[in-house]
């Protein structure tokens, strides 16, 4: 059976763990037969110090069943048994691995295993709401000193340069970010980056919505043949 794109970069993980460990990973995948009959497959075959490990790779955590079927394909091997997981499920497989003599190395907490789609999903939900939070300023409440401090924050890369472009102290621009606050925008200085392509949006929109304006102002001037 062909590894699932998630189980190919758990075991990827699992690799790079085992290695800095010491082992030396052998072979992937190894087909277990029996008479030429296909009975189990191994993740991974691996020495150390002159031990040959058979070694299952688990994204979660170990339960009594996986630790069994562990230690039953090692000893179709003649190899050791070890487990590379998030932990144990519950105090069963802990005493088991104990009674068994399986070695379970524990992955780190900070390693998250997703699939591709999953973390595409998450981008992009993340980005939409983001990006809604953005879009919620009322262009048609922006007075003309708005307008001017927008587009100092939209073509500065901090608020130090911003408040150099306005001529202004860091007092009245802090003011400045208040008032804008108030209207929608962000005003935190932490997040500049958003303010700033939060004032880029509201820049592009009003001047859209200006063109339109010019355009129905152009068509009603025009003479009906």
């Amino acid at each position: 059976m062909k590894p699932s794109r998630r189980g190919t970069t758990v075991e990827k993980i699992a690799e790079i763990v085992l290695e800095e460990q010491g082992f030396k990973i052998k072979e992937r995948h190894k087909r277990v037969k029996i008479k030429d009959v296909d009975v189990a497959e191994i993740d991974l075959i691996a020495e150390k110090n002159g031990n040959l490990y058979a070694i299952e790779v688990k994204a979660g955590r170990v339960s009594v069943t996986d630790l069994r079927q562990a230690y039953t394909n090692a000893k179709l091997i003649n190899a050791k048994p070890l487990i590379v997981c998030r932990g144990y499920s519950d105090r069963a497989a802990e005493e088991t691995a104990k009674e068994l003599g399986i070695k379970v190395l524990e992955l780190p907490e900070y390693f998250v295993f997703v699939e591709p789609e999953e973390l595409m999903d998450l981008v992009e939900k993340a980005l939409a709401k983001i990006l809604l939070s953005l879009m919620v300023v009322d262009i048609e409440k922006l007075s003309e000193e708005d307008l001017e401090v927008l587009n100092a924050i939209a073509y500065s890369s901090h608020v130090a340069e911003a408040a150099n472009r306005l001529g202004v102290n860091k007092r009245k621009m802090r003011t400045l970010l208040q008032q804008l606050r108030k209207k929608g925008f962000v005003s935190e200085p932490k997040n500049y980056d958003l303010l700033r392509l939060q004032a880029l949006l509201a820049l592009k929109e009003y001047s859209f919505r200006k063109l339109l304006e010019n355009l129905r102002s152009a068509k009603q001037k025009t003479p009906t043949p």
